[in-house]
């Protein structure tokens, strides 16, 4: 390889690098927010299953006076 082209190569090589580095803080950010929505849903679902528990037990005691 001539001079040119091993800088040519390296250059490429580092953008290579830096676009992987890149790519990986992407995904961990994508994989933050999946969690963080999926620990949303969780609590979400929680409060459907008490409401609806709730809702159970009021239908079981009647309406209201």
């Amino acid at each position: 390889m001539n001079r040119e082209s091993a800088e040519t190569f390296l250059a490429r090589h580092q953008e290579v690098e830096d676009e992987r580095e890149a790519l990986a803080l992407r995904l961990a950010e994508v994989e933050r927010a999946y969690q963080e929505l999926v620990e949303r849903l969780h609590g979400y679902e929680r409060r459907a299953e008490i409401k609806a528990r709730l809702e159970g037990i009021l239908a079981r005691i009647g309406p209201a006076r």
